[in-house]
């Protein structure tokens, strides 16, 4: 986690065993869909019970200045809502660069060296990192309970960086002592 909140107001009380709300925002509908399902499968390993939002039909409508989701939670009697909003950090070009190689080698009754040098085809290979806002909210009362941010490393399966992104994060919930 890079940074985390919890609020003084919820301290003793959690949400294990309760019903929540598992909502994820995201660049597209597969990052959103692989987001909700790695944090439900994460909050559920942790005692809580997850409803995915995206499988709830007419979750919109939601009056200005709330949070969308306080409806739709409210409707299947969840107790909190884990929202997690995914951002695609600054693109990392990573250039191996020129490799510069020495050797010794025997045979036969002779001795060889050389040295060698190579560079690498196509040039620099751009990596994605993500970084993940979530927040655990009173369903009951719209107020954040936790916040938390999170980054994951520059990897090129963007699966496996949402999965190190949920998992931290359900670890950090885990430990704030509110899930």
């Amino acid at each position: 986690m890079d940074a985390q909140w919890t609020n003084p107001d919820y301290s003793g009380r959690n949400v294990r065993g309760g019903s929540v709300l598992v909502a994820c925002e995201a660049q597209d509908l597969t990052l959103q869909r692989v987001c909700e399902d790695q944090l439900a499968a994460a909050v559920s390993a942790r005692g809580a019970k997850p409803t995915l939002n995206s499988q709830l039909a007419g979750t919109t409508g939601a009056a200005v200045g709330t949070d969308p989701y306080l409806a739709a939670a409210k409707r299947v009697g969840a107790r909190a809502i884990v929202r997690m909003t995914l951002n695609a950090a600054q693109p990392v070009a990573v250039d191996s660069g020129p490799s510069i190689g020495f050797g010794v080698g025997g045979g036969g009754g002779r001795i060889g060296g050389g040295a060698g040098i190579s560079f690498p085809f196509g040039g620099a290979r751009v990596s994605q990192a993500y970084a993940a806002e979530t927040a655990l909210i009173d369903s009951s009362t719209g107020a954040t309970m936790w916040s938390g941010r999170a980054s994951s490393s520059t990897a090129q399966n963007v699966t496996a960086q949402i999965s190190e992104l949920t998992q931290t994060t359900a670890e950090a919930l885990q430990g704030s002592g509110l899930l």
